[in-house]
């Protein structure tokens, strides 16, 4: 009976203690501080914009105590750096930006968002004139850049200077030339809170050496992202969509052309739809395009169904850019590439089937059943006949019952003149003033 007792006493304290530690250990999790690092490794797109605001939005959900960016890139797009601006500035928990290894351009604007920047040894941080640099274009980057530093009070034309060949800062940037600082020139006006090297570092200056830190790195889909919405890819799938269409509207039958247009244009809107930057209707308009080019092939529609397919899809691939502007710029680029391309399809292919749609494609020759007025007009070689018109010198005359047009063998032929058929060249029938009235018909 004691054994019993001793070994229920036993299992129950086994028991609890096996639901304790749990509990325990859940608790001190919860009580563990947590930091996320998020990589922004490469060009800034509108992809790498999406995986940023999408993180930073979920480490501040999660109630983190920070978030650290580690940052290596050469630059990228203007507007995605300035979405990618704006959710840092918007984040709840402190943003710590650690500049690896360079922040170009626009990685610099988003390194200035942040409430630290941290940098490694031998890091820069800069060089952020806009291409192309057009006097709109460098205001606009330049008053966000200002601003942006004015907003996280740091020196505004430190920051303008990155942008505009025009700024000067005694000491830091002579004339005629754009800032482009190293982690010290950094440190000392007041661009770098630490140099250090490292994560472990990182964490160490920012007193979150005992934190749990969750890495962040871009998913296999933001990576297809990142690529498919590049500037250099997005502009090819584009070209290479309507190189492949064209070329089959000109081919017959349906080919290898028109798949690789259809896979080219499916993965520029794919790469949209994946970065966050295009809508379901932009596809849906672009295909209504595809289908009244179609019904316009098929059902005689006098052009309409060909120019609202045309206008469909050129409005589709816009909206499906980035921006309007670029979306313009790269449809251009392809319709361009497209016109070049079209006499060389004309000469592989012949006649496209939109062409054949308002040309005559068959010759209408004797063999088919066709007759030709012209073909008998030997006939009338000899033929008398009299004048329906003033010939001053063409006219017409009546031979045989039947009007003809014809052209004087002189100047001038009155009406109601009796006349005969002198030559017969072609389609030119050429008459004279005939005499001998006797033998007209």
């Amino acid at each position: 009976m004691n054994q019993l007792k001793r070994a229920l006493i036993f299992s129950l304290m086994l028991l609890m203690v096996l639901v304790a530690v749990p509990v325990v250990a859940s608790a001190a999790q919860d009580s563990q501080t947590t930091i996320y690092a998020i990589s922004i490794d490469g060009e800034i797109t509108p992809a790498m914009s999406a995986f940023l605001m999408n993180r930073l939005e979920y480490a501040n959900r999660q109630g983190a105590e920070g978030v650290i960016i580690e940052i290596r890139t050469l630059g990228g797009r203007v507007d995605s750096a300035i979405e990618m601006r704006d959710a840092i500035i918007a984040s709840g928990i402190p943003v710590v930006a650690y500049i690896e290894s360079r922040a170009i351009s626009a990685g610099a604007l988003i390194s200035i968002a942040a409430d630290t920047i941290i940098m490694a040894p031998g890091s820069h941080i800069g060089a952020a004139e806009p291409v192309p640099n057009e006097p709109k274009a460098l205001a606009f980057v330049s008053g966000e850049f200002r601003t942006t530093a004015e907003r996280t009070g740091r020196d505004p034309e430190v920051a303008m200077a990155m942008v505009d060949i025009t700024v000067e800062i005694e000491g830091l940037i002579g004339p005629d030339a754009i800032l482009d600082m190293t982690a010290n020139q950094a440190s000392q006006y007041g661009y770098a809170d630490h140099i250090v090297s490292g994560r472990s570092e990182v964490l160490r200056v920012m007193g979150w050496s005992n934190a749990q830190v969750i890495e962040e790195k871009p998913d296999f889909r933001y990576r297809i992202a990142q690529f498919l919405t590049s500037y250099e890819v997005a502009s090819l799938l584009l070209l290479l969509g309507m190189l492949g269409i064209a070329a089959e509207l000109f081919s017959p039958g349906f080919g290898a052309p028109g798949i690789v247009g259809i896979i080219c244009f499916a993965l520029y809107f794919a790469g949209g739809f994946m970065a966050g930057n295009t809508d379901w209707w932009a596809a849906v308009i672009f295909l209504a395009g595809i289908i009244l080019i179609i019904i316009e092939i098929i059902v005689p529609g006098f052009g309409i169904f060909g120019i609202g397919g045309i206008v469909a899809l050129f409005a589709g691939i816009i909206m499906a850019a980035p921006t309007v502007k670029q979306g313009v710029v790269m449809l251009t680029i392809a319709m361009a590439a497209t016109v070049i391309a079209i006499p060389v399809f004309f000469k592989i292919f012949g006649r496209s089937r939109l062409i054949q749609r308002f040309v005559l494609a068959t010759a209408e020759t004797a063999e088919m059943g066709y007759t030709h007025s012209v073909a008998n007009k030997n006939d009338l070689l000899g033929k008398t006949g009299k004048t329906m018109t003033v010939f001053r010198p063409a006219g017409s005359v009546m031979i045989d019952g039947e009007r003809v047009d014809a052209i004087a063998d002189g100047s001038f032929i009155d009406k109601d003149q009796l006349v005969k058929v002198i030559k017969v060249e072609g389609t030119r029938v050429i008459v004279s003033n005939y005499i001998d009235t006797d033998q007209v018909v």
